[in-house]
């Protein structure tokens, strides 16, 4: 259950502050929209451009593109079968002439019947009336004007009297001008007109001129009109699929008709109406309000998505903040303040002259605080999230751009291992980067502000933010009790208060914690743990260790040891009591919790085996629960760790002092030293695993075989020399 309820805390945190995100982009800092218009209303009032803007007039632009598609002409493609219909029509209409000259009959008996023996063909001459009539009644001719048959009777009867072809040449004319005709295409559409013309207006013909000195040639050439528009076929098929390619083109040819209005510009007088392209002006101005609420209602579900992404992306990632309460509230606070920053630069920069507003964004202040109070990984998920709510909220892509930008800036040049000196060095080099940002953004978006003006107040925004940043880096950590890289540098400085005190007091113990602190180091940085509180856990562990000092075999040169005046009961209670010392001790030099965590866990509950063994000597009975530690076991990473480091360390120190190391001995102790924490369960509750025990074993035996190292036993020097 208490699963479950992890669980609906942190989404309470994402609902309360994807709440306030919304409340602070359309409440605290509404849309600069004032007036409710529509497009043929009548203008209120006097608008202004507070900036350049370029505006598409549509309706102009629309109105040219219909008219580049429409000056397109349709594109056809030629049935080149079609022409065969026609020469093999005017071919039949010139047959018919010549048939027309004779008239085949059977030859009958002298009582009107038909010879049955054996009939005879009698072929009768037809006259030229006889001729017209019987070429009239076919219906190839039906359109034909009586004067062109009568043409074409009398060129026919001249070819038989004289043995000319005239009318074979005319015929090979009439073929010749339809090939013309539909070469150059015949649509259905303008079928009937090009026949009506051709007959109107019929082509010259290339005949020989005897045979206009037997038929005028004007109605020669009116015959052969006649004739080609009676066969006449459309051979034109519409390809409207090219045929929209190609009104598409001259669609996308036409530019947009631009309206440029200048910063200051009218662009609407009181009581003049408002247009298409007015409208569009003052919308993209933030003028208008009728879409106002509908930008506030769509924006709420974006702005939970993007805290619902965000909560995923840490537990699935496992991230330290999703582990730390504190440190998931400190990033929520991020991008609220953020969300502020961003938000409240649109809002001012539309209600503004001075147009460097817009690019004065101290977004840095925020990427800094990420940085060094959380880790990289909680930045760029900041930066991301911030963008998206600043989409959501109506920011232009130039300052959600200079937004994201400027929030990633600060990890360039720090991480969340910077001490306090490196940050205050850093902060110039960050402020400088802001005017490069807005430097890029001003040609972006093609502004045409001051652009001295807009780097110079940029640049001194982001020093103001990022001296703030550092200021308040102290306060922001005590406020949600967060241990930093700050914080960790601080206290493994020797001069700390606390480790003067632990070297005043115990100088063995002192140097001992600085030999684990080393292991310690090494080992968290091998496994990718956090190094810098591995080592300030190692400084402190044995903090307590300072109220009885000689009671602890590191600090007893120079004494005797006072144990072997006590009960192993009475030793045992005092060794017991230094991880209470410690705590207190801790407290008192404000040291912070995350750190003498490792006080409390660096035992564990182990037991301590010498005092229960010699207690066990007197009294077999001895419960062991008596002689176990005050402690914890390791619940992270670093204080398992430590616990190895520690007991590593005194366990190589005894077998060392008076025996030399070698490779293979402090292998022995490790592998002694992990198999006694791992059978004793003291490891169960650290998130560790044998893949990084092992990767922990190796680092360990680096560091003792540069500890413990072979040396040179140099001759001594005689008193001769």
């Amino acid at each position: 259950m208490s699963k479950y309820l992890l669980h609906l805390k942190k989404i309470t945190y994402i609902l309360i502050f994807s709440s306030a995100v919304w409340f602070i982009s359309f409440t605290i800092f509404p849309e600069n929209q004032v007036i409710k218009l529509e497009i043929g209303d009548q203008s209120p009032t006097t608008f202004s451009a507070p900036r350049f803007l370029t505006v598409i007039d549509e309706k102009e632009t629309n109105a040219l593109r219909k008219e580049a598609i429409s000056s397109v002409a349709p594109v056809y493609s030629i049935d080149t079968s079609v022409a065969t219909d026609v020469i093999d029509g005017i071919t039949e209409m010139f047959l018919t002439v010549i048939k027309s000259r004779t008239e085949e009959i059977l030859e009958q008996s002298d009582d009107g019947e038909l010879e049955q023996s054996d009939p005879n063909l009698i072929i009768l001459e037809l006259t030229k009336s006889e001729q017209i009539q019987k070429i009239r009644t076919s219906l190839l001719f039906s359109t034909i004007s009586t004067s062109a048959i009568e043409v074409l009777v009398e060129i026919s009867n001249t070819d038989k009297n004289n043995e000319t072809n005239f009318l074979t040449q005319i015929e090979f004319e009439a073929k010749n001008k339809a090939n013309d005709f539909l070469s150059k295409g015949v649509s259905n559409d303008n079928l009937n007109q090009q026949r009506q013309s051709i007959v109107s207006n019929p082509p010259t013909l290339n005949l020989p001129s005897e045979l206009y000195a037997i038929i005028p040639e004007a109605r020669i050439i009116s015959t052969v009109g006649e004739i080609i528009g009676e066969n006449l076929i459309a051979n034109q098929k519409l390809e409207e699929e090219l045929w929209n390619e190609q009104k598409e083109k001259a669609a996308e040819a036409v530019e947009n008709v631009t309206i440029q209005f200048f910063k200051d510009e009218i662009i609407v007088n009181e009581g003049e109406t408002i247009n298409e392209v007015t409208f569009q002006a003052l919308n993209e101005l933030g003028f208008l309000s009728g879409e106002s609420r509908t930008v506030q209602t769509s924006a709420i579900p974006i702005i939970f998505a993007v805290f619902l992404v965000l909560y995923i992306l840490l537990w699935r990632l496992r991230d330290s903040i999703w582990a730390n309460d504190n440190e998931l509230l400190l990033m929520l606070t991020l991008i609220l303040i953020s969300s502020i920053f961003l938000r409240g630069v649109s809002y001012f920069s539309q209600l503004s002259d001075l147009e460097f507003i817009q690019y004065a964004l101290p977004i840095s202040f925020v990427g800094i605080l990420s940085v060094t109070l959380l880790n990289l990984r909680a930045t760029l998920i900041l930066s991301l999230s911030s963008s998206l709510l600043a989409l959501a909220g109506g920011g232009n892509i130039g300052l959600v751009a200079l937004g994201a930008l400027g929030t990633i800036v600060p990890a360039i040049f720090l991480s969340e291992e910077t001490d306090r000196s490196l940050l205050r060095e850093r902060i110039v080099y960050i402020s400088l980067t802001q005017p490069l940002l807005a430097f890029g953004v001003y040609f972006f978006l093609r502004d045409d502000g001051n652009l001295t003006r807009i780097l110079i107040f940029s640049f001194l925004i982001a020093l103001v933010a990022n001296l703030a940043a550092f200021s308040l880096t102290s306060y922001i950590e005590s406020i949600f009790r967060l241990t930093s890289g700050f914080k960790l540098s601080e206290l493994a400085d020797r001069n700390h208060p606390g480790l003067r005190y632990l070297e005043e007091k115990a100088l063995g113990t002192f140097n001992h914690s600085l030999v684990v602190g080393t292991l310690a180091d090494r080992a968290a940085n091998k496994i990718g743990a956090n190094s810098q509180l591995a080592r300030a856990m190692a400084y402190y562990h044995d903090l307590g260790k300072t109220t009885n000092p000689t009671m602890f075999v590191e600090n007893q040169i120079g004494y005797t040891n006072p144990h072997d005046r006590l009960t192993p009961n009475e030793s045992a209670n005092i060794i017991k009591s230094h991880v209470i010392d410690g705590v207190k001790l801790a407290k008192k030099f404000k040291i912070p919790e995350v750190v003498y965590q490792g006080i409390i866990e660096h035992h564990g509950n182990a037991v301590l085996r010498f005092f229960y063994e010699k207690e066990k000597e007197i009294n077999p009975n001895v419960s062991k629960e008596e002689f176990r530690h005050l402690g914890q076991k390791p619940s992270s990473k670093e204080s398992a760790i430590l616990m190895l480091a520690d007991s590593l360390e005194a366990a190589c120190r005894a077998i060392f002092m008076n025996e030399d190391a070698d490779e293979q001995k402090i292998r022995n102790v490790i592998e002694e030293i992990f198999d006694e924490k791992i059978s004793d369960g003291q490891l169960n509750d650290a998130p560790i695993t044998f893949k990084e025990l092992d990767a922990i074993k190796e680092s360990f035996q680096i560091s003792l075989e540069g500890l413990y190292h072979q040396r040179v036993l140099y001759p001594e020097i005689s008193e001769e020399e």
